[in-house]
């Protein structure tokens, strides 16, 4: 607000989930960006992205989602749901390095925006160091800043060849099935958790064992690989996971 001018509204998380009805309160003809992640990084929670592109175009706004909880994992058609911008990077889901990220721009809106600042690779010419009149690039690249980390999107590049052999579908699809089967044994277990229903839930789950902490830490020691978050045990399958491992991991929470 300091900096820009703008009013910053926070649209706070009921029980783990964002409402729609709180977005729908908080956004009005003076909104300009409404913000949100695809999936909550501590909840698994699954936002309605069609009906947030309906809340924010309807009053002018711009709709940006972060998707980096989601990308690798979750089938996401950002053209056919209008989304304004998304941004993500090549870690989690994705299977890649840290350090390569991306970001989307809707085609219709390019000639509406301007970047903030301008980087050597995101203007017409960028080998020609001589005049100072830079223009930026006509598509999303104009938001480039500085160099690339070239090595990261070389991992990026090949993550993105082992992804890429299985459809989207078929990676959401058993990834979700061992999420839900996870939270069956959860159920059995008496250990409470975030269930948002079949079309708000995703791949990452959040539960609550005892002493969560040390839980953790044992896992860790046996190389299954979670994370506590917010006081609470977050545990993401993918698509390569299997059912015996969730059974294996359930050993620990006894």
């Amino acid at each position: 607000k300091k900096l820009y001018g703008a009013e910053l509204r926070v649209v706070k998380s009921v029980d783990g989930r964002v409402p729609i009805d709180r977005f729908a309160k908080a956004i009005d003809e003076n909104t300009r960006v409404v913000a949100i992640s695809q999936i909550q990084f501590g909840t698994g929670f699954r936002a309605d992205l069609g009906t947030l592109e309906k809340l924010a175009h309807d009053n002018g706004a711009y709709l940006s989602v972060d998707i980096i909880q989601a990308a690798g994992c979750f089938e996401t058609d950002l053209v056919n749901l209008k989304i304004d911008f998304a941004t993500g990077q090549a870690a989690k889901w994705m299977l890649g390095p840290i350090g390569a990220g991306y970001v989307y721009v809707r085609k219709s809106i390019m000639d509406k925006i301007q970047p903030r600042f301008l980087g050597w690779w995101g203007v017409e010419k960028l080998t020609e160091f001589g005049y100072f009149d830079r223009e930026p690039l006509a598509d999303a690249r104009m938001f480039q800043v500085g160099s690339p980390a070239m090595v990261a999107y070389v991992g990026l590049l090949e993550s993105l060849k082992v992804l890429l052999q299985i459809p989207s579908k078929n990676r959401e699809r058993a990834a979700l099935a061992t999420a839900d089967y996870l939270r069956k044994r959860l159920t059995e277990l008496d250990i409470p958790y975030y269930d948002f229903g079949p079309n708000n839930n995703s791949a990452t789950v959040s539960c609550e064992p005892p002493d969560v902490e040390k839980l953790n830490e044992k896992l860790a020691k046996n190389k299954i690989h979670c994370s506590v978050r917010n006081g609470r045990l977050r545990v993401s399958p993918h698509f390569y996971n299997s059912t015996e491992e969730i059974d294996r991991l359930m050993e620990y929470f006894g």
